[in-house]
């Protein structure tokens, strides 16, 4: 994979039916995450989307990864707030290596390799 990917937006109907999911793993795949790291990635991504399509009555998702310096950050850009997802920072530090929450955009890190 190269430096940056691009973005993939998502209407909240295909997020829902698990779209937005499965390129994530595929990205972190494509990246050269494997197993554990892999599933681990993919067990936060799961409970951050759960988070914000539950807080969400519609609009548009966007997914961007870049990947540098060792490590993936993939960015998601969505309409509504985290927080409806109890323990969702627990899950976040227990799976990954780094993450950023904000009302408009979340950011899953995991090192490469």
């Amino acid at each position: 994979m190269g430096a940056e990917t691009g973005t993939k937006r998502f209407p909240a109907e295909l997020a829902r039916a698990g779209e937005a999911r499965h390129h994530i793993a595929w990205l972190a795949a494509a990246a050269g995450l494997r197993g554990e790291a892999l599933h681990g990635l993919a067990v936060a991504a799961e409970a951050l989307l759960t988070d914000v399509l539950l807080g969400s009555d519609g609009g548009v998702m966007e997914v961007f990864a870049r990947s540098e310096g060792g490590l993936l950050r993939i960015e998601i850009s969505h309409p509504t707030a985290t927080g409806r997802v109890r323990g969702l920072e627990a899950v976040l530090e227990r799976f990954l290596d780094g993450h950023e929450l904000s009302p408009e955009r979340s950011v899953l890190v995991k090192r490469l390799g």
